[in-house]
């Protein structure tokens, strides 16, 4: 039992580990409150990316889609990015914003901490950067509806 329990506690760690150092490579919040404090005083949606460290979908999109200048200089201009792991972050922030499909990213309003757009699963940079865009207009907007991509 305990040589079971010290193999769960080592893979959580060895998990969280890879993803705080994805988070320092493209400067990534780690922690809710301190980047929703940071969206407000900006007045910038707050990009929260819900992944887990388990999924081969969340390191495709990490690697191939988060990672490129296109997608790195447009969050860096206009969001305040948040990356969270699905299962080993639980508690950690806000439950509505707990995604069943990963990795989900939740383009949150900084004053309501409503979510009004949403993008499911794996996408390309391209494609993801048109989210983003669609996501700024609406913030713009007012809008409050959540669109779901």
């Amino acid at each position: 039992m305990k040589i079971l329990l010290s193999l769960l506690l080592f893979f959580t760690f060895a998990f969280s580990a890879q993803l705080d150092k994805f988070a320092s490579e493209v400067n990534y919040s780690r922690n809710y409150n301190s980047a929703l404090k940071l969206a407000k005083e900006q007045n910038k949606l707050l990009m929260l990316v819900v992944v887990g460290d388990y999924c081969p979908w969340c390191k495709k999109f990490e690697r191939k889609t988060l990672s490129s200048s296109l997608i790195k200089n447009k969050v860096s201009k206009d969001f305040i990015p948040l990356i969270i792991d699905k299962i080993n972050d639980k508690g950690k922030y806000p439950d509505k914003f707990y995604s069943k499909y990963i990795p989900t990213v939740h383009f949150v309003n900084p004053k309501t901490q409503n979510t009004i757009f949403e993008t499911l699963g794996y996408m390309k940079k391209k494609e993801f950067a048109q989210n983003m865009n669609s996501a700024l207009k609406s913030y713009k907007e007012g809008n409050t509806n959540v669109d779901k991509h």
